[in-house]
């Protein structure tokens, strides 16, 4: 995905429909069209200038240099140039303005998924074939080089761990080896964005999350369901009818939550709603 200082809706949900499992370069492009979306009268031309001349910056400092000390200048320009902070990764400590890539490159401080981002995409800059790893409540990435294996603890400023320590990590937090897909850590990365707005009760921006994750799994009944509740809430009846008809093609009614069951009631016994202009949330 190529920056674009210009967002439209299609333009993103395309982008995301074509994610391939290592565009691991394509998270940072695709979270700046994700905060342009949701805000569409804050401009983004700040993020791509500010990720450009990240990517230039470091492509310099790295002239002449191996892979070993590539990495090392990469690191040492996010934690210590650029003094790049972790926030929280508590789910009852994660605040929009952690995920949401503007602030996190204007703070420089965020969650440590957008930060993870930031440097796979320079890493690609650099050429250096890193991932994130499956490690639960732990960001590690996994960086094979010279036919060796070697983790890099992003809670540690992206220093290596010894075989050890990754033992201890691993037993800790019961987790494998296996690298997330680019597909996987963008579901992850709405998923948060979604527990986030939902704690605010920013109602507009979480149904566009909802959307978002439909467009890349429409059989998502769980999501599905929700953006029915939140549809009536918002005074959607007819699209949070049709969501709901969807969804009751999926799952028999009757093993439905109550609350999907009660709102089906209620919409089928609603007046037909008044017709209107089409809406920003609504895509």
């Amino acid at each position: 995905m190529t920056f674009e200082t210009r967002f439209t809706w299609e333009k993103l949900v395309l982008e995301l429909k074509l994610l391939r499992n290592e565009d691991f370069g394509a998270m940072v492009p695709l979270c700046i069209g994700i905060n342009s979306i949701l805000w569409p009268k804050e401009s983004v031309e700040t993020c791509f200038r500010h990720i450009q001349f990240l990517g230039y910056e470091v492509l310099k400092a790295c002239e002449n240099q191996n892979e070993a000390e590539r990495w090392e200048t990469l690191r040492k320009l996010i934690f210590e140039n650029k003094s790049f902070h972790i926030t929280s990764n508590r789910t009852q400590e994660i605040f929009d303005k952690d995920l949401l890539i503007k602030n996190v490159l204007d703070d420089r401080r965020g969650h440590p998924l957008p930060v993870v981002f930031l440097i796979l995409h320079l890493a690609q800059v650099l050429d250096l074939p890193l991932a994130l790893i499956q490690a639960r409540h732990h960001f590690l990435l996994k960086w094979v080089r010279s036919g060796k294996t070697i983790y890099l603890d992003l809670y540690n400023e992206g220093r290596a761990l010894t075989d050890q320590e990754l033992i201890q990590v691993l037993n800790r937090s019961a987790s494998n080896l296996e690298v997330w897909s680019a597909k996987q850590l963008m579901i992850q990365y709405l998923e948060l964005l979604r527990g986030a707005f939902e704690t605010s009760q920013n109602l507009p921006q979480l149904h566009v999350i909802y959307d978002l994750l439909l467009q890349i799994d429409d059989t998502n009944t769980a999501i599905l369901g929700q953006r029915a509740l939140l549809r009536q809430k918002l005074g959607f009846v007819k699209e949070a009818m049709s969501d709901l008809k969807r969804y009751f093609s999926f799952v028999e009614r009757t093993h439905a939550p109550t609350e999907l069951q009660q709102a089906w009631l209620e919409l089928e016994a609603a007046p037909p709603p008044p017709s209107r202009t089409a809406t920003d949330v609504l895509h």
